[in-house]
């Protein structure tokens, strides 16, 4: 079992470490200049913050590693749904079981995430998260030991009750790692397509995800803003945030568009402040 927990500490941390840091380099180093446009928040996080992000991510990393390990254990002894012949249940059914997974995390992510803001929570637990009010990819696993429990609990919850592939479980972990570091990017990487387009309307970005971590009380989802819409916590102004950034190419403007208590390009110079 130790065995095992160590060998998946080192693939989740490995995992991280390709996206989370792939893209910081990618957005924060190497395109820092030409994307600069791109940049959600002008002002560029404390070091101490994404030391924080970095070592909280390392926690919450070894905590799925122990619950994969317990859920491989269980598998082993045929407790679990896990199946690894493809034709068990048809090729059909694990491309839609995939989908399926991702419909079911997003409610599971959604009300564990709006319980995660009661007031006690968020002081005790969900504001380890919070403290990174400019995240970077670094922020993607970044939570509370508690949170990441709870983050980590839906795994059993598919494996003990729906046949999942082994590949498209798997899968299902990769696409979850990556939406969590494009959701912490600090950089507006879609196309204009995503605001535009009602059918891409319902994909979260970037931007939306970081109005939740400068709001708080709005854009709670993971995947699909539909909970958010259905609930209304979906902010409104995230349409005309989004088209602002776009806005800023080629040249930068000092626009406010959601108001005073939210994201707010810095100046381009003293004298424009």
């Amino acid at each position: 079992m130790l065995f095992l927990t160590s060998l998946l500490f080192l693939i989740v941390m490995l995992r991280y470490l390709i996206f989370a840091g792939g893209l910081f380099l990618l957005c924060w180093v190497w395109k820092r200049e030409t994307w600069e446009w791109r940049r959600i928040v002008r002002e560029r996080p404390p070091k101490k913050v994404l030391q924080s992000e970095f070592l909280w991510s390392c926690v919450t990393s070894l905590i799925f590693a122990i619950t994969g390990a317990l859920v491989i254990s269980v598998w082993e002894g045929g407790g679990t749904l896990l199946y690894t012949d493809l034709h068990h249940y048809g090729i059909v059914y694990a491309i839609l079981s995939l989908f399926l997974m991702m419909l079911i995390h997003e409610t599971y992510f959604y009300w564990t995430h709006r319980l995660l803001h009661a007031k006690s929570l968020f002081r005790r637990v969900h504001y380890v998260h919070h403290e990174s009010k400019n995240p970077t990819p670094w922020a993607a696993f970044s939570f509370h030991p508690i949170e990441s429990i709870i983050e980590a609990g839906f795994l059993p919850l598919i494996v003990f009750f729906m046949p999942t592939h082994v590949g498209v479980f798997l899968l299902f972990l990769m696409i979850m790692t990556v939406t969590s570091v494009f959701n912490h990017l600090g950089y507006e990487l879609y196309p204009l397509a995503f605001v535009r387009i009602r059918l891409l309307r319902s994909v979260i970005t970037a931007t939306h995800h970081q109005m939740h971590h400068r709001l708080v009380h709005c854009n709670y989802g993971l995947y699909f803003t539909w909970w958010d819409m259905i609930m209304k916590t979906h902010h409104k102004g995230y349409p005309e945030f989004f088209e602002e950034i776009y806005s800023r190419r080629p040249t930068e403007k000092n626009v406010q568009i959601l108001g005073n208590r939210v994201i707010e390009p810095a100046p381009t110079s003293p004298a424009s402040g």
